[in-house]
């Protein structure tokens, strides 16, 4: 028998799943179909949304849009990132970068907002993650700010500043 999980947790576990290449979208989309078959917990009304809403719309576009529509992959990876953005600080994605594109302040190194960025981001994780592993220990931030910087530079020709380098003297660890 499987544990019981948070709803969150799951979704959560499965955008990672799909972020770092561990899956694909079509499995994303499927293992979201399906996701009334797992002993999952209650879920609040903020997950209700997110499970009963938006997760099928953006499955159902990403699985109606033509596989040479250059734009499928991004606009799919931007709704999984809303998800997320919406469990963890209470607004999308998207509405955050509407934020930053109309007041010119944000959360995220200004290169992060463009379409550029966020259409190699997951490939960029992948590749990061390869070289740093999973972290958890203290001071990997850090560890991963270069390599992301370094993959970022060499991999897709995009210059990055960490909070390191937006922030020179700020302790974080």
């Amino acid at each position: 028998m499987q544990p019981i999980v948070s709803a969150q947790d799951y979704l959560k576990s499965k955008i990672d799943e799909y972020k770092y290449g561990v899956i694909s979208a079509e499995e994303f989309c499927l293992a979201m179909k399906d996701i009334g078959e797992y002993p999952i917990a209650i879920m609040d009304r903020l997950t209700k949304r997110i499970v009963n809403d938006m997760i099928p719309e953006i499955c159902k576009s990403y699985s109606d849009a033509e596989e040479s529509d250059p734009d499928r992959d991004l606009r799919f990876w931007i709704g999984l990132k809303d998800c997320t953005y919406l469990m963890d600080r209470g607004c999308t994605f998207t509405e955050e970068r509407e934020e930053y594109y109309r007041t010119g302040k944000g959360r995220l190194e200004p290169v992060e907002y463009t379409d550029r960025y966020l259409a190699i981001e997951p490939e960029m994780e992948r590749l990061v993650r390869a070289e740093t592993g999973e972290g958890g220990w203290t001071g990997f931030c850090h560890t991963y700010w270069a390599e992301k910087k370094k993959v970022l530079k060499e991999h897709f020709g995009i210059d990055w500043k960490s909070i390191d380098d937006r922030f020179p003297g700020l302790l974080i660890d």
